[in-house]
Formats: C-alpha cells, structure tokens, sequence
C-alpha cells in the first residue's frame, strides 16, 4: 500500500483574512478560500467553504480568534 504525501498543514501555511463587510470576513490561504467569518450580535460564526451562500456552518464562538483556528482547522478523518 502506498500513501499519497501529507498536504502542508493549514497551521503553517500563511492565512490572510479580508474584510468584506461590517459584519463578514473571507479566511484563505495564498490561492485558496478556507471560509468566512460571520459576526452574529456578540458572537462569531465560522464558515468552511469557498463561497459564502454554500459555505457550511462549523461553530458559533465567543471571540474572533476561536472561529479563525475553527476556519483555519481541518476536518479530520480516519
């Protein structure tokens, strides 16, 4: 059996955020879109995807910081 390389990890790659709006952020990396971060009231939403309308929910936290590691996280697998 032979395994594909390890993909660089997303905590070592350079993240670079972008303001959209008062309200939303675009995370990605150099060429590449990891999701969004919402500003709900007082709590921040994070979105996996590269295209807000299909980007899918993975948490609500309390500070910015927590939903860009949730953004900037993989899914892991087994």
């Amino acid at each position: 059996m032979t395994l594909d390389p390890p993909e660089v990890l997303r905590h070592n790659a350079e993240v670079v955020t972008s303001i959209l709006s008062d309200v939303l952020t675009r995370v990605s990396t150099p060429g590449h879109v990891l999701g969004f971060i919402q500003t709900d009231g007082d709590e921040f939403v994070a979105l996996k995807g590269n295209h807000v309308t299909s980007a899918e929910v993975v948490g609500r936290y309390s500070t910015y910081g927590l939903a860009l590691e949730a953004v900037r996280l993989r899914k892991r697998s087994l």
